[in-house]
């Protein structure tokens, strides 16, 4: 079962009321989390789509790679 971003909004929406009728601070601080919450799960579909449409395309990797580099010999000798 998941849930639609209209069904976080409605959320977001209750803990609103809630927000107006609570009486203590730490009930005040708990409902302005959820409600923070509730509306970045909200959009959170549409910003992965803008995100994924920003990202920049795929490299290219190509099928064979070379075998060595170019002064691969020189570096071995030094190491031994």
């Amino acid at each position: 079962m998941s849930t639609t971003p209209e069904d976080y909004l409605a959320k977001a929406e209750q803990t609103l009321v809630q927000l107006a009728e609570a009486k203590t601070e730490s009930e005040r601080l708990r409902l302005k989390r959820a409600h923070g919450a509730y509306l970045k799960l909200s959009t959170h579909g549409a910003e992965t789509a803008e995100r994924a449409a920003m990202a920049p395309p795929p490299r290219i990797v190509h099928e064979k790679q070379p075998t060595a580099p170019a002064g691969s010999d020189r570096m071995q000798s030094y190491f031994k």
